[in-house]
């Protein structure tokens, strides 16, 4: 038996086989008073080999890496691998259960919520148990994301960049092994209460990706996730898959990249998408005024030439929503430079 304040679970984690069990939460408000919130685990344990930490679902309104999971379970035995997966499929099921991106029981985002709180709540107290017992067992993380119903992401790799050289280069490494079509580079400073951080301060390899969004399953998203689980198992020595290699392209979300930001209320029309290249001046977006029929708000412009990484869904928007987010592609000496600090 495991615990850490109110989660427990008496999943076997440690010999040969193929189990699913649960993750208890005890918590009491008016829908739980006399009920445990239950979050699935899964665990194929093969033989003597790596352990990956494969997480879904910490946002409820992302589908592609929930069923690259449930995949992974139904299709995986034990004689298949060299090491073993540790998977849940619904890391923030409150959220999951409630088509939401943050738990309906207490507002809490789970990438926000690490190293987590026992006393927190519900979200902080999920994200504690992940961070006391399953990522010590890892050897590498794979967190999949997409852009939710509020978004549109291009499908890609997330590394994030630290203060520790080694480990920056190994979470690289894992990165192009991927081979999402880009890869975005975001820099850390131990503040954001996201998984990647709580990992990296264990010194355990980590990879979260974005795969599609609007709040739908994306086929080709798919795709590009279970081909890139692939690569990273066969590079572990975990199977024996020959797995074709690919290419990424590096883009930087922090400092080389800027928003399209409205500053009106209005009907945006968006005249991008994701993937696209923009040069500077170039029409991202245009507002029109819902009441005065005809008028035209403002046109946003692009601040700097890059890649539409980000776009937005909704297009009923309010002063301070993002349309889209503009990103610069690295080369290779800058991208060195970012994961090599001085």
């Amino acid at each position: 038996m495991l615990s850490h304040g109110p989660v427990q679970t008496d999943v076997d984690f440690e010999t040969h086989g193929k189990r699913s069990g649960f993750l208890d939460l005890n918590h009491s408000d008016n829908a739980h008073a006399f009920s445990l919130i239950r979050v699935p685990v899964g665990v194929i344990q093969g033989a003597p080999g790596p352990t990956v930490l494969l997480s879904a679902g910490s946002h409820g309104d992302e589908y592609e890496g929930q069923v690259i999971l449930h995949q992974l379970m139904q299709e995986i035995e034990p004689s298949m691998i060299k090491g073993r997966l540790i998977m849940l499929p619904a890391l923030n099921t409150p959220a999951v259960l409630g088509r939401t991106r943050v738990s309906p029981l207490d507002g809490g985002n789970m990438n926000r919520s690490f190293p987590g709180d026992s006393d927190s709540g519900p979200t902080g107290a999920i994200a504690a148990f992940v961070n006391a017992h399953l990522i010590a067992m890892a050897d590498v993380v794979l967190d999949f994301h997409s852009g939710g119903t509020a978004t549109e992401y291009v499908d890609c790799g997330f590394v994030c960049a630290g203060p520790n050289p080694e480990m920056n280069a190994a979470n690289l490494e894992i990165a192009q092994v991927f081979g999402a079509p880009y890869t975005m580079v975001c820099p850390i400073d131990g503040t954001g209460g996201d998984f990647d951080t709580s990992a990296y301060r264990q010194h355990t390899r980590f990879l979260s990706c974005e795969l599609g969004g609007m709040g739908r399953f994306s086929p080709a998203s798919y795709a590009t996730g279970w081909e890139g689980v692939q690569r990273v198992f066969a590079h572990l020595g975990m199977t024996g898959h020959k797995v074709e290699t690919a290419d990424s392209r590096f883009i930087d979300i922090g400092a080389g990249s800027s928003f399209a930001t409205t500053a009106q209320h209005g009907l945006a029309q968006l005249h991008v998408s994701p993937g696209q290249v923009v040069q500077k001046g170039d029409i991202l977006a245009t507002i029109f005024d819902v009441h005065n029929f005809g008028t035209k708000c403002a046109e946003l412009r692009a601040s700097q030439d890059g890649i539409v990484a980000i776009c937005r869904r909704n297009p009923l928007v309010q002063p301070g929503d993002h349309l889209c987010q503009v990103t610069h592609e690295l080369s290779p000496s800058e991208l060195n430079k970012i994961m090599r600090p001085d």
